[in-house]
């Protein structure tokens, strides 16, 4: 038997993440959505997916898909170049295949897989409708805290604004 070295099992490791992360950008584009594959190991230490959010109506432009671990999970990303931010959110594919063969008796590893399928891009595809939402919402609340304020933007100084300190005696 031959020994492996620490530096083969991660460049196999690597190679798996990539493989999975290309089914999940056919399984996206299939349900009609943009990716683009940043998946080239040579020029990146870590190979991600991009997924386009469809409506561009939200502050970012996508999510970004990367394998961290065993699992799989998403970051809310400005541009598809640009790093990540914000909380990662799991995508537990693997999981769901094996809910869905053992929710139902007839559900054979075809017919789970393709649950599979249509459940992930419809939580792709929520994921970034309840984003536009929140974000909506949130701009929603800043204009009537304005409003609220008598029309004036409210200001917040930090400890360093030494002008309330200043003062006429005349």
């Amino acid at each position: 038997m031959k020994n492996k070295s620490f530096g083969d099992f991660v460049d196999k490791k690597q190679r798996e993440g990539v493989r999975q992360l290309t089914l999940l950008k056919k399984l996206l584009e299939e349900g009609g959505l943009k990716v683009e594959n940043f998946l080239d190991t040579d020029d990146r230490d870590d190979p991600y997916i991009f997924c386009f959010m469809p409506t561009r109506n939200g502050s970012f432009d996508g999510i970004r898909i990367y394998k961290i671990g065993e699992s799989i999970a998403f970051r809310i990303q400005k541009e598809n170049q640009t790093h990540p931010y914000g909380s990662a959110y799991p995508l537990p594919i693997e999981d769901m295949f094996y809910d869905f063969l053992s929710d139902e008796d007839d559900v054979d590893q075809k017919k789970a897989g393709k649950k599979v399928i249509d459940y992930v891009v419809k939580e792709v595809r929520r994921f970034f409708d309840k984003s536009v939402e929140a974000e909506r919402e949130e701009r929603d609340q800043a204009i009537d805290q304005e409003k609220d304020n008598g029309g004036n933007p409210l200001v917040r100084t930090t400890g360093t604004d030494y002008s309330s300190l200043v003062y006429n005696k005349a």
